[in-house]
């Protein structure tokens, strides 16, 4: 065993504490919480904020009950007091296995607790480290470390914090307005209209390609044709030029 961090008594002030955690959200302020959250909706480009229809906007006296709650939290997760954590530790650290250590590694490790859970609030160190004394947490024989105690107490904070971001998120919402019927039946019109220009402006250019498909097929015709008709011709030519020779030939007698 090792002496408790909590031997040096220093004259910092104590921190008021809220016992037994948070103090849950009243039913009427969680309904409203979760409608809202549930109706916001993504902002293309930018992740960090949402939108909320006017239809949905909260009144002032619903944006008043979410302030009040959010103001509730963050009074909840006031990080703890330094003799709070050196009370707390010290007697984990007093009735649990430890290394032995000098004075001079004592301040250091009570430096590093402070540091770390300083963070959380004084009912989660309180809560983290009870649980380890009672064996819900740790191996039941060693001393936790700061990281150890740590992590317990983020898990004790994780619903309040949750709840935090969902408040947050509702009042730093845009609301935009809803259109009406006659800007939608404008918004069809337009889309419509849009729709039936580019369908015929695709028809008159299928048209004007396949007008020069089709003429340039015709032109290839035509000079096909006109070379055939010179080659019969030739060939013709060819073809009475031998006859006559032939001819000439029978009528020349024999000598």
């Amino acid at each position: 065993m090792t002496r408790s961090l909590s031997t040096v008594a220093e004259p910092e002030a104590r921190v008021p504490a809220v016992r037994n955690g948070i103090p849950p959200s009243p039913q009427k302020t969680a309904v409203l919480a979760a409608y809202l959250h549930n109706n916001l909706e993504a902002m293309p480009g930018n992740f960090r904020r949402y939108a909320l229809s006017a239809a949905h906007e909260p009144t002032a006296e619903q944006r008043g009950a979410l302030l009040d709650r959010r103001a509730e939290i963050d009074v909840g997760l006031v990080g703890a007091d330094d003799i709070t954590i050196r009370e707390r530790v010290g007697a984990l650290r007093a009735v649990m296995a430890s290394a032995q250590a000098g004075a001079e590694t004592v301040a250091i490790a009570r430096q590093a607790f402070i540091a770390v859970l300083s963070r959380y609030p004084s009912w989660a160190v309180t809560e983290a480290c009870t649980r380890f004394l009672d064996g819900r947490a740790g191996n039941k024989v060693y001393a936790p470390t700061p990281a150890e105690i740590a992590e317990v107490c983020r898990g004790l904070i994780a619903d309040a914090l949750t709840e935090r971001a969902r408040i947050n998120a509702i009042l730093d919402a845009e609301v935009y307005q809803a259109p009406t019927e006659a800007e939608r039946a404008e918004v069809v019109r337009r889309h419509q209209a849009f729709v039936e220009e580019t369908a015929r402006a695709a028809g008159i250019r299928r048209q004007r390609d396949g007008d020069a498909l089709r003429g340039s097929d015709a032109a290839d015709r035509a000079e096909a044709e006109r070379i055939l008709e010179e080659r019969k011709v030739a060939a013709a030519a060819e073809a009475g030029l031998s006859l006559s020779e032939s001819e000439n030939r029978s009528r020349t007698p024999d000598l």
